[in-house]
């Protein structure tokens, strides 16, 4: 009795393990077989370009299980501008994409650097002698001229088109804004001066020197 009883666990503990074996092969061969859709770029874009149905397409990639941050919006539906250069085939991940809405603004520079559509730069605004850095690593759109057209975050929009309609002094310098130090304040040119030459000297040793005396005559 105590015979057949062994067979019979004997018999169950084998049908467990293929029925556990089963699943776990047929899970592995699932995922082996499963994919996911990812976007791919169709040409080559420059920062700034927006990227919809005519510039990306949709593949799928076999599931790997890593965590791959691939972007998951819909471009067709909603286009998305793309944070920097990208050529024909590239996979799209969630930072190669802006994600906030952006507005083109327009601003007229002086003494702009060499510019191009997808340049990035560095913007400074001078007011009553101080200067100070209002936007950075912004993407060109379009040059003309001393005309510069930048695409800015939507929620700054009203402030940088009341910087358009000043009359303040507006530069550029072509940067990615990566390692820019972030002044708390203004600087002007004594303070630049003593930063570039290294001296670190406070304003007030950078004041010009004194004339020199008028020589004095001699009573007659």
């Amino acid at each position: 009795m105590s015979s057949s009883r062994g067979v019979v666990v004997a018999l169950a503990g084998a049908v467990l393990f293929l029925v556990v074996a089963g699943a776990v092969y047929l899970e592995i061969l699932v995922s082996a077989r499963s994919t996911d859709p990812v976007w791919a770029v169709t040409r080559d874009v420059a920062a700034g370009d927006q990227l919809d149905s005519t510039d990306v397409r949709q593949i799928r990639l076999p599931r790997t299980g890593d965590s791959w941050s691939f972007y998951t919006g819909d471009l067709a539906a909603t286009p998305r501008r793309a944070a920097h250069a990208m050529t024909a085939g590239t996979i799209v991940f969630s930072d190669d994409v802006v994600s906030e809405d952006q507005a083109l603004v327009t601003l007229t520079l002086k003494t702009p650097p060499p510019l191009s559509h997808g340049a990035r730069v560095d913007v400074y605004a001078q007011l009553n002698g101080q200067t100070v850095i209002v936007g950075r690593g912004l993407v060109v759109d379009s040059v003309s001229g001393t005309a510069c057209s930048l695409w800015v975050p939507t929620s700054d929009e009203p402030a940088w088109v009341t910087l358009a309609a000043s009359n303040l002094s507006v530069y550029a310098a072509r940067s990615s804004g990566i390692g820019v130090p972030q002044a708390a304040r203004g600087q002007n040119a004594a303070e630049a001066i003593a930063t570039l030459s290294g001296s670190g000297a406070p304003l007030a040793t950078l004041a010009p020197p004194s004339p020199s005396p008028s020589p004095t005559r001699a009573p007659r």
